[in-house]
Order: structure tokens, then C-alpha cells, then sequence
């Protein structure tokens, strides 16, 4: 056996350092091989990884946003049911408060008029004395809608301000603005009766209004005492009728009529 392959061997036993070399080199070269098979592996491996991580945070921040858009609605749909008013369908009290704020700081700030109109229904305890408070209720939200369906722009809001008193902020609205504005809301309340469960019940309104553009030193209540001294000279006038403070908050104010101001808005 050793006979036969002593030929093969000769060369080995001759140049043992050139065959040691190339053996040496031949493992190199394998090892080269196989490092870079695995370093391709390898980072394919962490390519598709990174390739499917990313699109798991992909879907998961779209699944995020879905969330946090619908959690947003239904805030808003909250927040819309807590500013408006069960009875009339418009506005609240507390709505009114906070944006008539806003709307103040804004005509400070950009020294444009703001407008106040306070609207009361005329007789309203004797019709409710007369036809019941559902009758009552009845004439409010026909009040109220009829107001709302006058207001043009989306800026303008209406307010039920408490019992059958109204307010609406008017910004940007200078006097003559306001004045068209109330007529037409007067003009269209006492126009046409208000139906009813008991009956067609025909239905006036007093209206103040006041124009300014806020100062520095004037605040919220300045605007809701000016118009509302000129609804109750409206009241003393007779009804039906609408009247728009004279002087600014700071000045004197004008003398009215005589007489209780709660009587005067039955």
C-alpha cells in the first residue's frame, strides 16, 4: 500500500513548507469563505429583522393614532354635550363664560368691536302661568332656534344665558351690524306664532345690545352690564323692542325708568 502511494507521496516529503503554505492558505481561504457566507447570512437575518420591526411600529403607531383620534372625538362629542343646553339645543351658560372671555381678548387684541346682544322673552312667566311650563319650554327652543337660524357666521354663537334670557356674541359686529341683526331677530320672533301642545301661542322679545372694542382696563362684566341696561330700557319702553347702549362701561351710565327690573321681564 505504502509502495503504490510513495509516488504521490515524494512531493510532500520534498517540499513540505510550500505544501504546509498551501494547506495553511487553503484553510484561510475556507475559512474567508465560510465568514463571509455567514456574514451575508447574517445580515440578510438582521435586514429582514429590521424590515419587520419596523413595519410592526409602523402598524402599531397606525393602530396608536386610531386610537388617539378616536379617543379625541369622543372628547370632543363630550366636551360639545357638556356646553350645550338640554332644554334649547344651543349653547350654555358656561359655554358663554368662557368664550365670551376668548372673544374679549381677541377685540383687545386685534382692536376690532365686539357685540353683546341680550335677548329676553317678553311676558314669559304669564305664559307659563297661562299654558304651562311645557308650553313654556315649547316657546324657548322655538326662541332659540329661530335665533340660531339667523346667525350666519360660524364666529356668531347664541347662548341660553338663564331662564328665558338669551345672549349672543356677535364678534368682529359693529353697532349698525348688531342693530340689523336684532331687528331681524325680533321681527321674526314676533312675526309668526310658536306651536305648541295647547296652542299657536304668539311670542315678543326685548332686546339690548352693546358695541366696543375691549381696552386694557375693560372686562367681561363691563359688556354684560351695558347690554343688559339697555334690554331693560327696551323693558320700560314698552317691549318688543330693542335698544343699544350709549356709552361705554367707564362713563356714566344713563338713567332708566324707575321699577323693578325683575317685574319688568315677566
Amino acid at each position: 500500500m505504502l509502495t503504490i502511494l510513495q509516488p504521490w507521496l515524494q512531493p510532500f516529503s520534498q517540499f513540505p513548507w510550500h505544501f504546509t503554505g498551501v494547506a495553511v492558505l487553503s484553510l484561510l481561504l475556507g475559512a474567508l469563505c465560510c465568514g463571509l457566507v455567514l456574514y451575508r447570512r447574517h445580515s440578510r437575518w438582521q435586514r429582514d429583522t429590521e424590515e419587520r420591526l419596523e413595519d410592526s411600529i409602523q402598524t402599531r403607531t397606525f393602530e396608536l393614532q386610531v386610537v388617539l383620534n378616536e379617543l379625541a372625538d369622543k372628547n370632543r362629542i363630550l366636551e360639545e354635550q357638556n356646553t350645550l343646553d338640554a332644554l334649547s339645543g344651543v349653547r350654555n351658560r358656561a359655554y358663554f363664560d368662557k368664550k365670551f372671555q376668548a372673544e374679549l381678548k381677541r377685540s383687545r387684541r386685534e382692536k376690532r368691536p365686539l357685540a353683546l346682544v341680550m335677548l329676553d322673552i317678553d311676558h314669559f312667566k304669564r305664559i307659563n302661568d297661562s299654558y304651562g311650563h311645557l308650553a313654556g319650554d315649547a316657546v324657548i327652543r322655538g326662541v332659540a332656534q329661530r335665533v340660531q337660524d339667523l346667525l350666519k357666521r360660524s364666529s356668531d354663537n347664541v347662548c341660553r344665558y338663564g331662564g328665558e334670557e338669551f345672549a349672543l356674541i356677535l364678534p368682529n359686529t359693529d353697532a349698525a351690524g348688531v342693530m340689523t341683526l336684532a331687528e331681524q331677530i325680533r321681527h321674526s320672533i314676533a312675526g309668526q306664532p310658536f306651536t305648541t301642545e295647547v296652542a299657536e301661542l304668539q311670542v315678543q322679545v326685548s332686546v339690548g345690545c352693546y358695541v366696543a372694542t375691549a381696552t386694557a382696563e375693560m372686562v367681561s362684566t363691563d359688556y354684560i352690564h351695558a347690554a343688559d341696561q339697555a334690554l331693560y330700557q327696551a323693558k320700560t319702553a314698552g317691549r318688543n323692542q330693542i335698544k343699544l347702549y350709549p356709552s361705554p362701561p367707564t362713563e356714566a351710565e344713563p338713567t332708566v325708568a324707575e321699577g323693578n327690573p325683575d317685574e319688568l321681564k315677566l
